[in-house]
């Protein structure tokens, strides 16, 4: 496997590629031009407005969405002007790339035309339409579909490509907004010295390094989460169990993603328990270091373990997971890495297809619609209400009994119809659209390879046209089957994982290439890590079995799933 390893941009102007209508407001084009693009179409629509270009709509409607009533940050465009300088402009800025060779690239991916796109747009409303879903649950867990983006948010944010952009966008010209290790900088931030909103200060006589992160209170409104081994006897009206938020109930939180939905938003909250438990630990035992630094740095290790050999084996396989492990061209401590667009643009988005129309939340919150796990994560219903918070012995195995237990869908080319209507008003979400329609139109625009050319340059059998269409619906063939067979020819790459999962597991896991593309991502993250766990000597010792650590264990230590 190889990987783009080109410099990072050399010039503002070279930063704002992705961006061309910042060149003119920032004046990189020499004096700032009058009138301009007002709606980033290339000049339509131009006026006099003051010197320089309206924003573009992609920005104008996330400005519009990420308003607390709505909080849309996933998918969301910003200004890269609103960053530090050095995030965009440095020689070594994170940035985006790709696995796959040009010349693969060039000779195997969807034309960027107007056929293209209507027939990605049909695709993608056949992927969300209900009642497509035939297939019964997958054995994985509902929590690893929300384990997957919060994961997602540690180690990728694009905030600059466009889905209407006219002309192909090279990857490697996009910032990554977010470090690409596994490093829990979403829930960290800078740390107390810097980002020093997110924590509380020590008790007084503990250690003056016993910085643990700040928790949120909820709005009372009765019992809620969960009961434990008493079930529904078992819970309280919480007070505590939400993440901290300001005074306009903004989350106070690394990542504003994390507060999109609210099963994510929960898991974020029982990432600052376990880092908080530890903290606990460490002072009851006298621990003479500094208390902040080891406790990040066991919460980090326990994460990434439970990333690598519980999570990855659920997602990729184990034989896949074990493949990665064992290459030795996957990087090693500092070495270049550019964030492959065929993981983050096509396989990583796997788990939009393993979400839920409905989840059992807690014993008084029964099958309750994915709208709501939206909506009540946003005003009127902030702080979050103690009657709505999660019961995560529903989402991993913590051996807790609960009536429902939430398995994620299985991986395939069907996604939650809910994720069509997130407001729940019945119309398309303005920001997201059609979910599926928009990561069909983000790999056409960034010029992804299709699915069959990536499989062979990695190595992998390329699936036929015959398995691909098995089994779907004929509605959703025969716009596989227009244009003389354009989308069997060359596949999107992530429609084709999601068919490969389905082909070669029955949508338990991924399928070959899916499970090489992430396996392989998340190895090469690790390897050049120098602190991670695949170069450091570490053993868990938090786990209920010595040497082992999962996601269950972590909601077990951070005490969110009643005793």
């Amino acid at each position: 496997m190889s990987t783009d390893t080109q410099p990072g941009a050399e010039s503002p102007a070279d930063a704002f590629v992705a961006q061309p209508f910042l060149r003119e407001q920032l004046g990189l084009d020499g004096a700032r031009s009058r009138g301009g693009d007002r709606n980033g179409d290339g000049g339509a629509d131009r006026a006099d407005d003051g010197g320089h270009s309206r924003l573009p709509v992609d920005i104008r409607a996330s400005l519009e969405l990420v308003r607390p009533s709505h909080g849309r940050f996933h998918g969301a465009k910003f200004s890269l002007g609103y960053f530090p300088a050095h995030d965009v402009f440095a020689t070594d800025a994170d940035k985006f790339g790709y696995l796959t060779k040009p010349r693969v690239r060039a000779r195997s991916r969807l034309p960027l035309n107007a056929t293209s796109r209507a027939l990605l747009e049909k695709l993608g409303h056949l992927m969300g339409n209900s009642g497509r879903e035939t297939a019964p649950d997958s054995a994985t867990p509902s929590g690893f579909t929300y384990v997957g983006q919060f994961v997602d948010h540690d180690i990728t944010l694009d905030v600059s490509s466009a889905l209407d952009a006219p002309e192909l966008v090279d990857a490697n010209v996009i910032n990554n907004m977010r470090s690409p290790m596994l490093d829990l900088d979403s829930v960290y931030g800078k740390g107390p010295a810097v980002d020093a909103f997110l924590y509380a200060a020590p008790a007084p006589g503990e250690p003056p390094s016993a910085f643990r992160m700040l928790l949120g209170s909820n709005l009372p409104s009765g019992l809620g989460g969960a009961g434990g081994t008493a079930g529904a006897a078992g819970m309280v009206a919480h007070t505590d169990f939400d993440v901290p938020r300001t005074s306009a109930l903004t989350a106070i939180i690394g990542d504003p993603r994390n507060n999109e939905n609210l099963i994510v938003s929960q898991l974020h909250h029982a990432m600052l328990r376990f880092h908080n438990a530890i903290v606990d630990s460490l002072v009851a035992s006298g621990f003479t270091g500094d208390v902040f630094v080891e406790a990040k740095r066991q919460a980090t290790l326990h994460y990434q373990w439970a990333v690598v050999h519980d999570f990855l084996p659920r997602i990729c396989g184990q034989a896949a997971v074990d493949a990665a492990l064992a290459a030795t061209d996957l990087g090693h401590p500092n070495s270049p890495f550019r964030m492959p667009v065929e993981f983050s643009v096509a396989a990583y988005r796997f788990g939009h297809s393993m979400i839920r129309d409905e989840y059992w939340l807690n014993f008084e919150l029964r099958n309750k619609p994915m709208t709501d796990v939206f909506r009540f994560i946003h005003e009127p219903h902030l702080p979050v209400r103690s009657n709505w918070v999660v019961d995560f012995n529903a989402f991993f195995e913590t051996g807790i009994a609960v009536p429902v237990f939430n398995s994620a869908r299985k991986i395939d080319s069907v996604l939650a119809s809910a994720l069509e209507d997130l407001d729940g008003n019945g119309l398309p979400n303005e920001l997201m659209g059609v979910l599926a329609a928009r990561n069909l139109l983000r790999g056409l625009v960034l010029g992804l390879p299709s699915g069959q050319a990536t499989a062979a340059a990695l190595g992998v059998p390329v699936i036929s046209g015959a398995a691909l269409t098995a089994g779907l619906p004929a509605d959703e063939i025969a716009v596989l089957e227009e244009e003389g067979g354009l989308l069997l020819e060359k596949t999107p790459l992530w429609y084709y994982i999601l068919r490969e999962a389905m082909v070669a597991t029955g949508g338990e896991h991924l399928g070959p290439l899916g499970a090489k593309i992430v396996a392989d991502t998340f190895v090469r993250m690790l390897r050049r890590d120098a602190l991670s766990l695949l170069n450091v000597a570490f053993a868990p010792t938090l786990g209920a079995t010595p040497g082992s650590f999962t996601f269950a264990d972590l909601v077990r230590v951070a005490k969110v799933i009643g005793a």
